[in-house]
Protein backbone atom coordinates (compact mmCIF):
# COMPACT_ATOMS: atom_id res chain seq x y z
CA UNK A 1 0.00 0.00 0.00
CA UNK A 2 1.06 3.62 -1.15
CA UNK A 3 2.76 5.79 2.35
CA UNK A 4 -0.26 8.32 1.36
CA UNK A 5 -2.74 6.09 2.01
CA UNK A 6 -1.52 4.41 4.82
CA UNK A 7 -1.01 8.08 6.72
CA UNK A 8 -4.56 8.54 5.72
CA UNK A 9 -5.68 5.26 7.62
CA UNK A 10 -4.02 6.04 10.08
CA UNK A 11 -5.48 9.54 10.38
CA UNK A 12 -8.69 8.24 10.27
CA UNK A 13 -8.46 5.44 12.67
CA UNK A 14 -7.37 7.97 15.44
CA UNK A 15 -10.18 10.21 15.05
CA UNK A 16 -12.61 7.41 15.89
CA UNK A 17 -10.18 6.72 18.87
CA UNK A 18 -10.74 9.83 20.07
CA UNK A 19 -14.25 10.05 19.53
CA UNK A 20 -15.00 6.66 21.31
CA UNK A 21 -12.68 7.72 24.20
CA UNK A 22 -14.94 10.93 24.62
CA UNK A 23 -18.18 8.61 24.65
CA UNK A 24 -16.87 6.64 27.37
CA UNK A 25 -15.91 9.98 29.46
CA UNK A 26 -19.63 11.34 28.77
CA UNK A 27 -20.67 8.26 30.27
CA UNK A 28 -18.40 7.93 33.39
CA UNK A 29 -19.83 11.44 33.88
CA UNK A 30 -23.75 10.52 33.44
CA UNK A 31 -23.39 7.60 35.44
CA UNK A 32 -23.11 9.42 38.70
CA UNK A 33 -26.09 11.78 37.83
CA UNK A 34 -28.34 8.70 37.53
CA UNK A 35 -27.33 7.63 40.99
CA UNK A 36 -27.71 10.80 42.09
CA UNK A 37 -31.31 11.05 41.35
CA UNK A 38 -32.07 7.77 42.26
CA UNK A 39 -30.85 8.17 46.02
CA UNK A 40 -33.16 11.79 45.99
CA UNK A 41 -36.18 9.88 44.53
CA UNK A 42 -35.33 6.85 47.70
CA UNK A 43 -34.90 9.71 50.12
CA UNK A 44 -38.20 11.56 48.80
CA UNK A 45 -40.33 8.13 48.83
CA UNK A 46 -39.07 7.64 52.12
CA UNK A 47 -39.89 10.85 53.93
CA UNK A 48 -43.65 10.57 52.09
CA UNK A 49 -44.31 7.26 53.65
CA UNK A 50 -42.70 8.28 56.73
CA UNK A 51 -44.60 11.69 56.91
CA UNK A 52 -48.12 9.12 56.15
CA UNK A 53 -47.66 7.09 59.11
CA UNK A 54 -47.27 10.31 61.54
CA UNK A 55 -50.40 10.77 60.15
CA UNK A 56 -52.33 7.69 61.22
CA UNK A 57 -53.24 7.46 64.91
CA UNK A 58 -51.41 5.42 67.55
CA UNK A 59 -54.74 3.51 67.90
CA UNK A 60 -54.60 2.19 64.16
CA UNK A 61 -51.09 0.26 65.35
CA UNK A 62 -52.66 -0.78 68.65
CA UNK A 63 -55.39 -2.44 66.59
CA UNK A 64 -53.13 -4.09 64.24
CA UNK A 65 -50.98 -5.76 67.21
CA UNK A 66 -54.07 -6.55 68.79
CA UNK A 67 -55.21 -8.50 66.07
CA UNK A 68 -51.76 -10.36 65.39
CA UNK A 69 -52.15 -11.49 69.39
CA UNK A 70 -55.64 -12.76 68.92
CA UNK A 71 -56.94 -10.42 70.95
CA UNK A 72 -60.11 -9.24 69.17
CA UNK A 73 -62.18 -7.08 71.59
CA UNK A 74 -58.53 -5.01 72.44
CA UNK A 75 -58.59 -4.95 68.46
CA UNK A 76 -61.84 -3.76 68.33
CA UNK A 77 -61.67 -0.67 70.75
CA UNK A 78 -58.52 0.38 69.36
CA UNK A 79 -60.23 0.51 65.82
CA UNK A 80 -63.34 2.66 66.95
CA UNK A 81 -60.92 5.07 68.32
CA UNK A 82 -59.47 5.38 64.77
CA UNK A 83 -62.58 5.49 63.47
CA UNK A 84 -63.43 8.45 65.21
CA UNK A 85 -60.86 10.36 63.66
CA UNK A 86 -60.91 9.08 60.12
CA UNK A 87 -64.49 8.39 59.25
CA UNK A 88 -63.37 8.09 55.63
CA UNK A 89 -61.37 4.68 55.62
CA UNK A 90 -63.90 1.90 54.16
CA UNK A 91 -61.44 -1.30 55.25
CA UNK A 92 -61.54 0.22 58.44
CA UNK A 93 -65.08 -0.29 59.03
CA UNK A 94 -65.69 -3.54 56.70
CA UNK A 95 -62.78 -4.72 59.24
CA UNK A 96 -64.90 -3.18 62.46
CA UNK A 97 -68.11 -5.48 61.09
CA UNK A 98 -66.31 -8.55 60.55
CA UNK A 99 -64.73 -8.73 64.00
CA UNK A 100 -68.43 -7.52 65.44
CA UNK A 101 -69.15 -10.24 63.56
CA UNK A 102 -66.70 -13.02 64.74
CA UNK A 103 -67.49 -11.98 68.69
CA UNK A 104 -71.27 -12.63 67.80
CA UNK A 105 -72.51 -8.78 67.92
CA UNK A 106 -74.16 -9.14 65.15
CA UNK A 107 -76.63 -5.62 65.97
CA UNK A 108 -72.91 -3.99 66.09
CA UNK A 109 -71.82 -5.57 63.04
CA UNK A 110 -75.42 -4.30 60.94
CA UNK A 111 -74.79 -0.93 62.32
CA UNK A 112 -71.43 -0.77 60.94
CA UNK A 113 -72.24 -1.96 57.92
CA UNK A 114 -75.19 0.35 57.82
CA UNK A 115 -73.61 3.52 58.31
CA UNK A 116 -70.86 2.59 55.58
CA UNK A 117 -74.07 2.17 53.47
CA UNK A 118 -75.41 5.76 53.91
CA UNK A 119 -72.69 7.58 53.07
CA UNK A 120 -73.24 9.29 49.80
CA UNK A 121 -69.73 9.47 48.81
CA UNK A 122 -69.30 5.67 48.53
CA UNK A 123 -68.39 4.18 44.99
CA UNK A 124 -69.96 1.32 43.97
CA UNK A 125 -68.03 -1.44 44.21
CA UNK A 126 -67.70 -1.09 48.44
CA UNK A 127 -71.39 -0.32 48.63
CA UNK A 128 -72.49 -3.12 47.07
CA UNK A 129 -69.68 -5.11 48.93
CA UNK A 130 -71.42 -3.57 52.54
CA UNK A 131 -74.55 -4.61 51.35
CA UNK A 132 -73.64 -7.96 50.76
CA UNK A 133 -72.35 -7.88 54.46
CA UNK A 134 -75.12 -6.62 55.89
CA UNK A 135 -77.52 -9.23 54.09
CA UNK A 136 -75.19 -11.90 55.56
CA UNK A 137 -75.34 -10.04 58.98
CA UNK A 138 -78.78 -10.00 59.32
CA UNK A 139 -79.12 -13.74 58.20
CA UNK A 140 -76.92 -14.64 61.05
CA UNK A 141 -79.31 -12.78 63.24
CA UNK A 142 -81.98 -14.60 61.73
CA UNK A 143 -83.84 -11.56 60.15
CA UNK A 144 -84.57 -13.19 57.22
CA UNK A 145 -87.31 -10.98 55.68
CA UNK A 146 -84.21 -7.56 56.12
CA UNK A 147 -81.60 -10.23 54.88
CA UNK A 148 -84.10 -10.77 51.44
CA UNK A 149 -84.28 -7.15 51.37
CA UNK A 150 -80.75 -7.02 50.98
CA UNK A 151 -79.86 -9.75 48.56
CA UNK A 152 -82.56 -9.04 46.28
CA UNK A 153 -80.94 -5.27 45.72
CA UNK A 154 -77.63 -6.57 44.65
CA UNK A 155 -79.90 -8.66 41.40
CA UNK A 156 -78.25 -7.17 38.29
CA UNK A 157 -74.73 -6.26 40.53
CA UNK A 158 -71.32 -8.02 40.38
CA UNK A 159 -72.36 -9.43 43.29
CA UNK A 160 -75.63 -11.44 41.68
CA UNK A 161 -74.16 -14.56 41.87
CA UNK A 162 -73.55 -14.32 45.36
CA UNK A 163 -76.67 -12.73 46.67
CA UNK A 164 -78.77 -15.53 44.62
CA UNK A 165 -76.76 -17.92 46.50
CA UNK A 166 -77.53 -16.65 49.31
CA UNK A 167 -81.43 -16.27 48.47
CA UNK A 168 -81.66 -19.36 47.71
CA UNK A 169 -80.46 -20.67 51.14
CA UNK A 170 -83.15 -18.27 53.27
CA UNK A 171 -85.48 -19.94 50.76
CA UNK A 172 -84.71 -23.27 51.70
CA UNK A 173 -83.97 -22.52 55.54
CA UNK A 174 -87.97 -21.29 55.24
CA UNK A 175 -89.52 -24.17 53.25
CA UNK A 176 -90.47 -21.55 50.48
CA UNK A 177 -90.51 -24.19 47.95
CA UNK A 178 -91.73 -22.00 44.89
CA UNK A 179 -89.41 -19.10 45.35
CA UNK A 180 -86.28 -21.51 45.48
CA UNK A 181 -87.30 -23.25 42.19
CA UNK A 182 -87.26 -20.25 40.74
CA UNK A 183 -83.75 -19.25 42.52
CA UNK A 184 -82.22 -22.22 41.47
CA UNK A 185 -83.71 -22.06 37.91
CA UNK A 186 -81.64 -18.56 37.59
CA UNK A 187 -78.36 -19.85 39.31
CA UNK A 188 -78.82 -22.72 36.51
CA UNK A 189 -79.38 -20.26 33.75
CA UNK A 190 -76.03 -18.77 34.00
CA UNK A 191 -73.23 -20.03 31.80
CA UNK A 192 -70.81 -20.78 34.68
CA UNK A 193 -73.02 -22.38 37.07
CA UNK A 194 -75.24 -24.57 34.41
CA UNK A 195 -77.10 -27.19 35.91
CA UNK A 196 -75.25 -27.02 39.23
CA UNK A 197 -78.77 -27.10 41.39
CA UNK A 198 -80.09 -30.09 39.63
CA UNK A 199 -80.35 -32.34 42.40
CA UNK A 200 -81.80 -29.11 44.80
CA UNK A 201 -84.42 -28.65 41.88
CA UNK A 202 -85.02 -32.26 42.22
CA UNK A 203 -86.00 -32.13 46.13
CA UNK A 204 -88.12 -28.98 45.74
CA UNK A 205 -90.75 -30.77 43.62
CA UNK A 206 -90.24 -33.19 45.82
CA UNK A 207 -91.20 -31.39 48.83
CA UNK A 208 -94.07 -29.46 46.98
CA UNK A 209 -95.28 -33.28 45.28
CA UNK A 210 -95.02 -34.43 49.29
CA UNK A 211 -97.42 -32.22 50.37
CA UNK A 212 -99.64 -32.76 47.60
CA UNK A 213 -99.61 -36.19 48.94
CA UNK A 214 -100.31 -35.33 52.21
CA UNK A 215 -103.53 -32.97 51.12
CA UNK A 216 -104.86 -36.26 48.83
CA UNK A 217 -104.15 -33.67 45.58
CA UNK A 218 -103.50 -36.21 43.31
CA UNK A 219 -103.44 -33.93 40.09
CA UNK A 220 -100.46 -31.30 41.59
CA UNK A 221 -98.85 -34.10 43.26
CA UNK A 222 -98.37 -36.17 39.40
CA UNK A 223 -97.04 -32.67 38.06
CA UNK A 224 -94.45 -32.25 40.48
CA UNK A 225 -93.57 -35.89 39.99
CA UNK A 226 -93.05 -35.49 36.92
CA UNK A 227 -91.02 -31.95 37.43
CA UNK A 228 -88.37 -33.63 39.54
CA UNK A 229 -88.11 -36.84 37.17
CA UNK A 230 -87.18 -34.02 34.46
CA UNK A 231 -84.56 -33.03 36.29
CA UNK A 232 -83.16 -36.22 37.35
CA UNK A 233 -84.90 -39.51 35.54
CA UNK A 234 -82.96 -42.03 38.12
CA UNK A 235 -84.17 -39.80 41.17
CA UNK A 236 -84.84 -42.68 44.02
CA UNK A 237 -86.85 -40.17 46.14
CA UNK A 238 -88.62 -38.85 43.04
CA UNK A 239 -89.55 -42.75 41.92
CA UNK A 240 -90.34 -43.42 45.59
CA UNK A 241 -93.03 -40.92 45.44
CA UNK A 242 -94.40 -42.00 42.14
CA UNK A 243 -94.66 -46.16 43.42
CA UNK A 244 -96.38 -43.74 46.57
CA UNK A 245 -98.99 -42.04 44.38
CA UNK A 246 -99.92 -45.10 43.18
CA UNK A 247 -99.98 -46.79 46.32
CA UNK A 248 -102.19 -43.85 47.60
CA UNK A 249 -104.90 -44.60 44.94
CA UNK A 250 -105.18 -48.19 45.86
CA UNK A 251 -103.11 -49.22 42.58
CA UNK A 252 -100.37 -51.27 44.31
CA UNK A 253 -100.08 -53.34 41.44
CA UNK A 254 -98.22 -50.30 39.79
CA UNK A 255 -96.93 -49.27 42.85
CA UNK A 256 -94.80 -52.57 42.77
CA UNK A 257 -93.43 -52.37 39.41
CA UNK A 258 -92.02 -48.65 40.05
CA UNK A 259 -90.29 -49.66 43.33
CA UNK A 260 -89.12 -53.32 41.95
CA UNK A 261 -87.62 -51.40 38.41
CA UNK A 262 -85.82 -49.18 41.46
CA UNK A 263 -84.70 -51.83 43.59
CA UNK A 264 -83.15 -54.02 41.03
CA UNK A 265 -81.51 -50.82 39.17
CA UNK A 266 -80.10 -48.98 42.28
CA UNK A 267 -79.97 -51.28 44.80
CA UNK A 268 -78.51 -49.31 47.53
CA UNK A 269 -82.15 -47.50 47.81
CA UNK A 270 -83.58 -50.88 49.40
CA UNK A 271 -83.51 -49.67 52.58
CA UNK A 272 -85.31 -46.27 51.40
CA UNK A 273 -88.47 -48.29 50.02
CA UNK A 274 -88.87 -51.75 51.97
CA UNK A 275 -91.14 -50.80 54.05
CA UNK A 276 -93.38 -49.20 51.76
CA UNK A 277 -93.19 -52.21 49.13
CA UNK A 278 -93.88 -54.43 51.86
CA UNK A 279 -97.39 -52.66 52.55
CA UNK A 280 -98.46 -52.77 49.06
CA UNK A 281 -97.39 -56.74 48.98
CA UNK A 282 -100.03 -56.80 51.69
CA UNK A 283 -102.64 -54.11 49.94
CA UNK A 284 -102.41 -56.75 46.78
CA UNK A 285 -103.46 -59.79 49.07
CA UNK A 286 -99.53 -61.07 48.36
CA UNK A 287 -97.98 -61.12 52.11
CA UNK A 288 -96.08 -64.10 51.57
CA UNK A 289 -94.52 -63.42 47.88
CA UNK A 290 -93.47 -59.83 49.87
CA UNK A 291 -91.65 -61.43 52.73
CA UNK A 292 -89.90 -63.53 50.64
CA UNK A 293 -88.77 -60.61 48.17
CA UNK A 294 -87.46 -58.78 51.83
CA UNK A 295 -85.60 -62.06 52.92
CA UNK A 296 -83.98 -62.34 49.67
CA UNK A 297 -82.89 -58.55 49.97
CA UNK A 298 -81.60 -59.40 53.30
CA UNK A 299 -79.78 -61.93 52.44
CA UNK A 300 -78.17 -59.83 49.38
CA UNK A 301 -77.70 -57.15 51.12
CA UNK A 302 -77.59 -57.33 54.69
CA UNK A 303 -79.07 -54.29 55.20
CA UNK A 304 -79.73 -53.10 59.00
CA UNK A 305 -83.28 -51.51 57.51
CA UNK A 306 -84.37 -54.73 54.96
CA UNK A 307 -83.48 -56.90 58.10
CA UNK A 308 -85.59 -54.42 60.63
CA UNK A 309 -88.55 -54.64 57.82
CA UNK A 310 -88.53 -58.11 57.15
CA UNK A 311 -88.44 -59.17 60.82
CA UNK A 312 -91.57 -56.48 61.58
CA UNK A 313 -93.28 -58.59 58.47
CA UNK A 314 -92.30 -61.53 59.78
CA UNK A 315 -93.70 -61.49 63.17
CA UNK A 316 -96.78 -59.57 61.20
CA UNK A 317 -97.49 -61.97 58.24
CA UNK A 318 -95.15 -64.61 58.89
CA UNK A 319 -94.06 -68.11 60.43
CA UNK A 320 -92.40 -67.45 63.36
CA UNK A 321 -90.63 -70.85 63.68
CA UNK A 322 -88.51 -70.33 60.25
CA UNK A 323 -87.28 -67.10 61.79
CA UNK A 324 -84.59 -68.32 63.67
CA UNK A 325 -82.93 -70.64 61.25
CA UNK A 326 -82.84 -67.82 58.51
CA UNK A 327 -81.35 -65.34 60.96
CA UNK A 328 -78.47 -67.77 61.41
CA UNK A 329 -78.36 -67.93 57.96
CA UNK A 330 -78.19 -64.28 57.45
CA UNK A 331 -76.17 -63.73 60.41
CA UNK A 332 -73.28 -66.17 58.82
CA UNK A 333 -73.24 -64.74 55.61
CA UNK A 334 -73.39 -61.09 57.22
CA UNK A 335 -72.15 -61.05 60.27
CA UNK A 336 -72.67 -57.43 62.21
CA UNK A 337 -73.35 -57.04 65.75
CA UNK A 338 -77.04 -56.19 64.51
CA UNK A 339 -77.54 -59.44 63.07
CA UNK A 340 -76.02 -60.85 66.01
CA UNK A 341 -78.69 -59.04 68.61
CA UNK A 342 -81.41 -60.04 66.40
CA UNK A 343 -80.33 -63.72 66.54
CA UNK A 344 -79.94 -63.73 70.21
CA UNK A 345 -83.33 -62.01 70.51
CA UNK A 346 -85.02 -64.34 68.17
CA UNK A 347 -82.93 -67.24 70.66
CA UNK A 348 -84.58 -65.73 73.79
CA UNK A 349 -87.94 -65.64 72.29
CA UNK A 350 -87.45 -68.96 71.46
CA UNK A 351 -86.56 -70.50 74.81
CA UNK A 352 -89.13 -67.89 76.51
CA UNK A 353 -92.07 -69.11 74.53
CA UNK A 354 -92.67 -66.21 72.26
CA UNK A 355 -91.08 -63.56 75.09
CA UNK A 356 -88.38 -60.54 73.56
CA UNK A 357 -85.43 -60.06 76.01
CA UNK A 358 -87.25 -57.26 77.64
CA UNK A 359 -90.64 -58.49 77.78
CA UNK A 360 -88.63 -61.84 79.79
CA UNK A 361 -86.55 -59.26 81.90
CA UNK A 362 -90.21 -57.66 83.37
CA UNK A 363 -91.45 -60.89 84.12
CA UNK A 364 -88.10 -61.82 86.19
CA UNK A 365 -88.71 -58.79 87.78
CA UNK A 366 -91.94 -59.49 88.90
CA UNK A 367 -91.18 -62.75 89.63
CA UNK A 368 -88.17 -61.81 92.05
CA UNK A 369 -85.65 -63.78 89.79
CA UNK A 370 -82.83 -62.52 90.73
CA UNK A 371 -80.81 -64.71 87.65
CA UNK A 372 -80.52 -63.77 84.47
CA UNK A 373 -79.34 -66.05 81.34
CA UNK A 374 -75.64 -65.04 79.95
CA UNK A 375 -76.99 -65.01 77.11
CA UNK A 376 -79.65 -62.35 78.17
CA UNK A 377 -76.86 -60.49 79.92
CA UNK A 378 -74.84 -60.81 76.36
CA UNK A 379 -77.90 -59.64 74.40
CA UNK A 380 -78.41 -56.62 76.28
CA UNK A 381 -75.13 -55.27 76.21
CA UNK A 382 -74.88 -56.20 72.77
CA UNK A 383 -78.03 -54.22 72.14
CA UNK A 384 -76.53 -50.77 74.50
CA UNK A 385 -73.51 -50.95 71.64
CA UNK A 386 -75.67 -51.36 68.63
CA UNK A 387 -77.45 -48.53 69.42
CA UNK A 388 -74.61 -46.16 68.93
CA UNK A 389 -73.53 -47.99 65.37
CA UNK A 390 -77.35 -47.51 64.60
CA UNK A 391 -77.20 -43.94 63.12
CA UNK A 392 -76.60 -42.08 59.49
CA UNK A 393 -73.73 -40.05 59.14
CA UNK A 394 -73.39 -37.17 56.73
CA UNK A 395 -70.91 -37.92 54.22
CA UNK A 396 -70.12 -34.14 54.05
CA UNK A 397 -70.26 -32.88 57.55
CA UNK A 398 -70.03 -36.12 59.45
CA UNK A 399 -73.43 -34.67 61.48
CA UNK A 400 -75.01 -37.94 62.99
CA UNK A 401 -78.85 -38.16 63.23
CA UNK A 402 -80.77 -41.62 64.23
CA UNK A 403 -83.08 -41.35 61.11
CA UNK A 404 -82.75 -40.44 57.46
CA UNK A 405 -82.81 -37.28 55.91
CA UNK A 406 -82.78 -36.23 52.81
CA UNK A 407 -81.30 -33.24 53.39
CA UNK A 408 -78.23 -32.70 56.50
CA UNK A 409 -79.80 -30.48 59.23
CA UNK A 410 -76.48 -29.48 60.03
CA UNK A 411 -74.94 -28.57 56.43
CA UNK A 412 -77.95 -28.27 54.62
CA UNK A 413 -76.78 -30.24 51.56
CA UNK A 414 -78.84 -32.88 49.79
CA UNK A 415 -78.51 -36.82 49.20
CA UNK A 416 -75.42 -36.26 51.53
CA UNK A 417 -77.04 -39.11 53.66
CA UNK A 418 -76.00 -42.75 52.18
CA UNK A 419 -78.79 -45.29 53.46
CA UNK A 420 -76.36 -47.08 55.54
CA UNK A 421 -76.32 -47.67 59.21
CA UNK A 422 -72.74 -46.76 60.60
CA UNK A 423 -71.93 -50.47 61.21
CA UNK A 424 -72.67 -50.99 57.95
CA UNK A 425 -70.16 -48.37 56.48
CA UNK A 426 -67.44 -49.11 59.06
CA UNK A 427 -68.20 -53.18 57.78
CA UNK A 428 -67.68 -51.75 54.16
CA UNK A 429 -64.36 -49.78 54.81
CA UNK A 430 -62.92 -52.88 56.78
CA UNK A 431 -63.68 -54.93 54.30
CA UNK A 432 -62.00 -52.58 51.58
CA UNK A 433 -58.97 -52.39 53.64
CA UNK A 434 -58.66 -56.09 54.28
CA UNK A 435 -58.04 -56.46 50.32
CA UNK A 436 -55.84 -54.13 49.66
CA UNK A 437 -53.62 -55.28 52.27
CA UNK A 438 -54.33 -58.60 50.72
CA UNK A 439 -52.98 -57.44 47.19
Amino acid sequence: MPLGLLDRAHGRSNKVNRKNMDFEIQWLLVLPLFFALGWLAAQWESKKRLQESKKLPKSYFKGLNHLLDQEPDKAIDALIDVARVDTGTVDLYFALGHLFGQRGEVERSIRVYQSLIDRPDLSPAPRQSATYKLGMAFLSGGLFDRAEQCFQSLIGTEREHEARVQLLHIYQSQQEWHQAIDMAQAINETAQTAGQQTTALTHFHCELALAALRAKDWLQAQREIDAALSQSPKSVRALLLKGQWYAEQNRHDEALHIWQTLASEQPESVPLLVNDMMKSYVAANRAQEGLNVLHQKVLDSGSIDVLDAWLKAQDQYGVAEQTLPQLHELFMRHPSLNALNKLLDARIRADNGGMNHAENAGAAQAGGENAVSEESLTRGLIQKYVKQLSRYRCTQCGFEAAHYYWQCPACTRWESYPPKRLEELQNIKRSRNDVNSYY
